[in-house]
């Protein structure tokens, strides 16, 4: 069905449900009642709900200006709310192609307004860079706690009417800082100090970005995204597997600080044992701080393609960018993973997403031009040495496939010493292409980091 049958059907349904000689008795469930602009109320039942449905979904596919700023479900209600305002407003006519493109161009106007500049904040854990000053990445930057109190304010009139409690409202940044300061503290938070407390107390830092062009919702969503990247590409650039787990934003699934062990044995327990997890951090700020100016060639690579995730039409290699952050995820969620198996799969996912391969050529191709290698070379040595193109073949045919169309079930197999070796070719190769991207000049195509140029 087309779009403007949609909106046939649709106007169809709101004409008779909203008739007098309407029955709920012949309906099943609740209709969805909707406020008009002039005061009205027009009843979306589940007929309607299911015209009104794939009306939106035809109008946001077809309109790359609207899906670009908006996501689906959030366009429904724009839509809803605009025909129902359309219809209580209005005598529609027999031949409804008119109304049909005076509501569409209603819908283009209510989303427009919708598109907007946010800034947006992430609390996060991360390896302390922000400490002194802040760090910046490409768009987004790393702020602690105390540099965005400093940076941020409510408006006056919300200071005096909130909860009316002026006094404490005027000073919400002294009494949130006092509160981080001393979590102990048995004095009560009151006015803004009470909401904002909740929302930056278990987290250091936090990560800010600003968007333009979005819906609110769908701004949110892709901020997050390049935040997580971005402390990805940090955690990249450091190298070391314990980074992923140390830098994370606050609502990601994360394995605990430390864990017990609880053990028995002939009948009587030993005593509880503990450990450590890799989110505790080791690096001191200095040293951090040192490191971070030593790969400020890598950062400012990382930089530039979290760049293009933000303004794509602006940047000459938006394709290229994204495919390479989808990689990036998937390894930062590799190096996440606690279990070796699905943690190699996850990596060498990675590099199947960075070479466009969908088999186990596409990435040795791209590994023999980027280590400037041949297939035949000797990169695994000890007991059980492998040349370049064995390597790749084990850890996609015996290690990814396998794994994930279930050849491997045995849930003890041992998958460590391939995830390292993996991990540790795939942290060069993603580098690699971030730094010969900013300098390329060839055309935005999927498998240009098979041959990306040095």
């Amino acid at each position: 069905m087309g779009s403007k049958e949609d909106f046939d059907e649709l106007v169809a349904e709101l004409d008779k449900n909203n008739s007098s000689e309407f029955l709920y008795d012949n309906e099943s469930g609740i209709p969805d009642f909707v406020t008009a602009k002039n005061g009205l109320q027009r009843e979306f039942t589940n007929k309607a709900r299911i015209a009104l449905s794939s009306l939106s979904s035809t109008i946001h596919l077809n309109n790359k200006d609207i899906s670009s700023v908006i996501e689906i479900k959030t366009f429904i209600g724009i839509v809803r709310q605009c025909i129902a305002d359309y219809h209580a407003e209005t005598s529609l006519a027999e031949d409804t192609s008119c109304e049909y493109t005076e509501l569409v161009s209603r819908i283009k106007l209510e989303t427009s307004r919708l598109s907007k500049e946010y800034t947006h904040y992430f609390p996060a854990w991360t390896l302390g860079m922000e400490k002194e000053t802040p760090f910046t990445i490409g768009p987004v930057t790393f702020i602690s706690r105390e540099q965005w109190i400093d940076s941020v304010d409510f408006p006056d009139n919300a200071k005096e009417k909130f909860w009316n409690e002026p006094e404490a409202n005027f000073k919400w940044k002294e009494i949130l800082k006092d509160a981080l300061n001393n979590p102990s503290s048995t004095t009560p938070l009151v006015g803004l100090a009470n909401n904002v407390y909740g929302s930056i107390n278990k987290c250091p830092s936090l990560l800010k970005i600003s968007l333009k062009g979005y819906e609110k919702g769908l701004s949110r969503k892709l901020a997050e995204l390049i935040c997580k990247t971005a402390l990805d590409s940090v955690s990249l650039a450091f190298g070391d597997r314990a980074f992923f787990h140390q830098q994370a934003l606050y609502d990601e699934r994360l394995q605990p600080f430390g864990s017990s062990s609880l053990i028995e044995t002939n009948g009587f327990l030993w005593l509880p044992g503990s450990s450590l997890s890799d989110r505790i951090p080791y690096l001191d700020y200095i040293r951090v701080k040192n490191r971070t100016e030593e790969m400020s060639e890598i950062l400012d690579a990382f930089g530039y393609m979290l760049e293009a995730l933000v303004m794509p039409e602006r940047h000459a290699y938006p394709k290229l960018a994204n495919r390479w952050a989808t990689a990036l995820d998937w390894f930062g969620e590799g190096n996440r993973e606690k279990n070796d198996a699905i943690a190699l799969a996850k990596i060498v996912s990675s590099l199947d997403i960075l070479a466009k391969a969908g088999g186990y050529r596409p990435i040795l191709d791209m590994f023999q031009h980027l280590f400037q290698i041949s297939e035949t070379t000797e990169v695994i040595k000890g007991k059980n040495p492998k040349t370049l193109k064995k390597f790749v073949e084990n850890i996609y045919g015996d290690g990814r496939s396998k794994i994930l169309h279930g050849t491997h079930y045995e849930r003890l197999k041992s998958f460590s010493e391939q995830r390292d070796k993996a991990a540790y070719f795939a942290r060069i190769a993603l580098i690699e292409c971030a730094i010969r991207l900013k300098k390329y000049t060839g055309d935005d195509t999927d498998n240009a980091f098979r041959t990306i140029p040095k």
